[in-house]
């Protein structure tokens, strides 16, 4: 059985917490087993019964009308005496290594971390894009890699983009992160 978001209709595997595609936190919004159809759907098959139905009302008062707001994401370090406990996710693309003279900053700067001498300058990167944040190498020596939420161990190096979801932990050579 799956769980459907109603915020983005991605089917996630019965038990997620969060949305495998937007993040939203399955047990605060209602959940169905089959999006609904779309408004135009739903306006061309309710006849109108009476002009009654056309005026505008309130929703009552049980039903909510706000949306909810979720904490930004982040990489939380895993790592003991990392010098920065964690990086917010801001924005919609965010490079990951170490500062160069020559290159620049980069967003998320792990010098100073523990095997910070297995980072490249530009190491990764990390974006959000189609509903759901992604990870990259950039060419790095050392790698990325990622371990799925719930899997016992790290899969193999990655090679081209991969889709990263709440309680995954990436592995930026030897500096681990949850993304939460």
């Amino acid at each position: 059985m799956t769980q459907v978001c109603s915020i983005c209709f991605h089917e996630n595997p019965d038990g997620v917490v969060f949305c495998e595609a937007c993040g939203i936190e399955l047990t605060s919004v209602p959940t169905t087993t089959t999006p609904p159809p779309p408004p135009s759907v739903i306006e061309e098959k309710t006849p109108l019964i009476s002009p009654l139905i056309e005026e505008k009302t309130p929703p009552p008062p049980s039903v909510t009308t706000s949306i909810q707001v979720e904490a930004p994401t982040r990489l939380i370090s895993k790592n003991p005496g990392s010098p920065v406990a964690q990086f917010p996710l801001e924005g919609t693309s965010l490079l990951i290594g170490r500062f160069d003279p020559d290159l620049g900053p980069v967003e998320i700067d792990l010098e100073g971390f523990p095997g910070d001498d297995t980072i490249s300058r530009n190491h990764a990167e990390i974006y959000f894009e189609g509903g759901c944040w992604k990870i990259k190498d950039l060419g790095s020596v050392n790698g990325v890699f990622i371990k799925k939420a719930g899997q016992p161990r790290f899969g193999p190096r990655i090679v081209a983009p991969e889709v990263i979801n709440t309680l995954d932990e990436i592995s930026i050579a030897k500096i681990r992160f949850l993304l939460e």
